[in-house]
């Protein structure tokens, strides 16, 4: 199988309701809390990161309201947002990419400050370095201008240093299913089904397109459809169904008569559309670098969870995963270490967001509790210590430690 490039770690400052965090991302990595405490922040920082680069800062902001909607409040009223991510590359080369957003009167902004590093397999540094739209550290061969509004990486994607580290986060897909746009009539997708929309609306494409691709992904239809069976028992299989200029998902089940039932989407619960979508984000022809998904046990039966879970573990061999969830039955799949939970909680407005305490760590690796009774009982707890050191430590541009 060939090696993946992984999120190792992902830094950002004053972010909506995130002031400082720094949290180490394993293959696949478990965001836990209650609702509002800045889960769904810290997923949304990384889909900002590849609406700025596939798109632009501008459009990335205006999206989600405006400068002032996404840089953090408070009484000291920051000016600048930040995010920094630390990757592992194939063949044990490592990239360091960050960005500082300032942000100016009347909604303007400008990219203060951004830098990429790349450190190939011999130990040779390659670094861009860019200040207010000025090249500070240039990179050989290129002469581009850089308007002081836009990520200098779109540009410098073209070179073979930068593409992998361009790729990776522009791929990252966050995935908010909404069984409403997977239950109504498709219009056809002029991506051809390659990759699914965050919220599902391609569905029928996109499993046209895992069907089809025999030689590649044939297995993947097969397996698609056994999974869904053990998450809604009774379901032998899903089709794509063209219906004149739409399309749709038909379910097939076997209710003990000689001939299996059909059933439209439409004629679906929530919970097995929602399915559906986590077994297509997961399949997809083209992998997303990472899929972000959040609380993946809604409206699925909690008897089903652990199952969709385990999907999400097995998926992290294709892409790189992040889940949000406050559910107990997800953090209690046997396979998921403590080391892949982490703590999110709203403390005055402000998110913290640290690995399980030490404390708790001990308790779940003793059997004295697991980690889902622990959550039902209102103790698993956050690391403190973690929380101020990161505060402290946090440093958009400084050296790389691998």
């Amino acid at each position: 199988m060939q090696e993946r490039i992984r999120l190792t770690q992902v830094q950002i400052r004053n972010y909506r309701n995130i002031a400082s965090t720094i949290i180490e991302l394993q293959p696949l990595t478990v965001l836990v809390g209650p609702n509002g405490a800045g889960k769904s922040n810290f997923v949304d920082a990384l889909a900002f990161v590849a609406d700025s680069l596939n798109h632009s800062i501008q459009l990335a902001f205006a999206n989600r309201g405006g400068i002032n909607a996404v840089r953090r409040k408070s009484g000291g009223h920051p000016t600048h947002l930040g995010m920094r991510f630390i990757l592992r590359l194939a063949g044990n080369q490592w990239a360091d990419y960050a960005f500082d957003i300032a942000a100016r009167p009347r909604e303007a902004f400008n990219v203060a400050h951004e830098r990429c590093i790349f450190v190939d397999q011999q130990g040779h540094r390659h670094l861009f370095e860019v200040e207010n739209g000025k090249f500070t550290t240039e990179f050989p061969g290129i002469r581009a201008r850089v308007e002081s509004d836009r990520l200098a990486l779109t540009v410098l994607s073209a070179t073979e240093e930068f593409r992998p580290v361009f790729d990776f986060l522009v791929g990252m897909r966050r995935y908010n299913l909404r069984p409403e746009r997977l239950r109504e009539l498709q219009d056809p997708d002029p991506g051809e089904g390659a990759t699914l929309l965050s919220d599902g609306s391609n569905a029928a494409a996109v499993l046209r397109r895992i069907r089809e691709d025999e030689n590649h992904n044939g297995h993947f239809y097969e397996r698609i459809c056994r999974l869904l069976g053990m998450v809604v028992p009774g379901t032998t299989s899903v089709h794509p169904k063209s219906l004149g200029q739409k399309e749709t998902l038909e379910f097939r089940q076997d209710v003990g008569l000689r001939n299996e039932w059909r059933f439209d989407a439409l004629n679906m619960s929530d919970g097995t559309l929602r399915a559906l979508g986590i077994l297509l984000a997961v399949y997809q022809q083209r992998p997303a670098s990472l899929i972000a998904v959040e609380e993946p046990e809604s409206t699925i039966h909690p008897a089903a969870t652990d199952i969709l879970t385990s999907i999400l573990i097995d998926g992290a061999e294709r892409s790189q995963v992040l889940l949000t969830t406050h559910s107990p039955d997800v953090l209690d799949n046997k396979r998921l270490s403590d080391d892949q939970i982490v703590v999110v909680e709203s403390v005055q407005g402000v998110a913290r967001i640290t690995p399980l305490s030490k404390t708790t760590r001990k308790v779940i690796r003793d059997k004295l509790y697991s980690a889902g009774e622990l959550l039902r009982q209102g103790e698993l707890q956050l690391d403190v210590d973690y929380a101020a050191q990161a505060a402290k430590q946090l440093d958009l541009f400084g050296s790389m430690e691998v």
